[in-house]
């Protein structure tokens, strides 16, 4: 029984660990959607101070932290549903395709709530130079943050920017994180001795 247990291991393909990349990638997408959005309103709706630890930057951080996440889910997941034996190479693989899926699933979501509220980007610009020409700095220092902001943000607008940002910055980070958690909660075959 422990013999055809570990050759069927041995037989894993990609498609054996899709059903945990996406039941991951499908959960982190729609909470960093979510968190983006809670945090967005917070920078619209929020008095320009010109602190620079505004709700905008403060969600950068939040939301790397919880996608940082996915690929341990995602590993954890396939372990209690597939088997406990994983490969450190399959868990890079499998953090890195959960990366990529909450990546296309957030930047669907985002699509879709431009339909809802199509005056959101240009909202969040105008909350965020706002709080930028608050701020105590010299004038030509204050320029080129409104420019680069409002460069930024125009950028994120475009469905294939975010694709092609967020999947080596996300894939990357879960695949790290994949490895991590293939240590924690993968287990090691036991090797015949002689």
């Amino acid at each position: 029984m422990m013999e055809e247990e570990i050759q069927s291991e041995e037989q894993k393909t990609i498609s054996d660990f899709w059903p945990s990349i996406a039941v991951s990638g499908g959960i982190f997408g729609v909470i960093i959607f979510a968190l983006g959005l809670v945090f967005g309103y917070m920078q619209i709706n929020a008095e320009p101070t010109g602190a620079i630890l505004s709700p905008l930057m403060l969600s950068g951080v939040v939301i790397c932290l919880v996608v940082a996440l996915a690929g341990g889910v995602a590993i954890w997941h396939y372990t209690k549903e597939e088997t406990p034996y994983v490969k450190l190479g399959q868990g890079a693989l499998i953090g890195f395709l959960t990366g990529a899926v909450l990546v296309v699933v957030s930047t669907v979501l985002n699509e879709l709530w431009h339909f809802i509220d199509p005056d959101y980007t240009q909202k969040m610009m105008e909350a965020t130079i706002a709080n930028i020409e608050a701020m105590d700095m010299p004038a030509e220092q204050k320029e080129m943050m409104i420019d680069s902001t409002a460069e930024t943000m125009r950028a994120q607008q475009s469905i294939f920017q975010q694709i092609l940002y967020g999947i080596p910055m996300y894939g990357i980070l879960n695949l790290i994180t994949g490895m991590i958690a293939v240590k924690i909660f993968g287990k090691k075959k036991e090797q015949e001795t002689f």
